[in-house]
């Protein structure tokens, strides 16, 4: 307010609509969907670097709509600049570790 005071005939509008929410909360009443992530990541010889983050990601979208999703890894490097880029092997690796995750969904459906 300090600052409008100061220019006459300035004004500011400040309007709270929700756009994110924290994904965590529903993660952590579904663990076994983390869980599942890591087996197929280490499956495949990856280490798994487990780290929060906060922002508009598909999997937080999805989880606030009722089906739990991780984030598994974007791969995607200089993030929100004009050059950001994903290389072709994080991809080929995406691919990956979705096949072997659902490759231990099978199985254990099969259980």
């Amino acid at each position: 307010q300090a600052a409008i005071d100061q220019y006459p005939g300035a004004r500011y509008e400040w309007i709270k609509k929700e756009q994110y929410r924290n994904m965590k909360e529903v993660l952590d009443r579904h663990p076994h969907v983390v869980a599942l992530a890591k087996e197929a990541m280490e499956g495949l010889g990856l280490t798994v670097k487990q780290e929060s983050i906060r922002g508009g990601t598909d999997g937080s979208r999805l989880s606030m709509m009722g089906l739990p999703c991780a984030n598994i890894f974007a791969g995607q490097q200089l993030i929100h600049s004009r050059c950001e880029f994903v290389s072709v092997q994080d991809m080929q690796m995406a691919v990956a570790v979705l096949v072997k995750l659902l490759g231990i969904c099978e199985q254990q459906t099969k259980l």
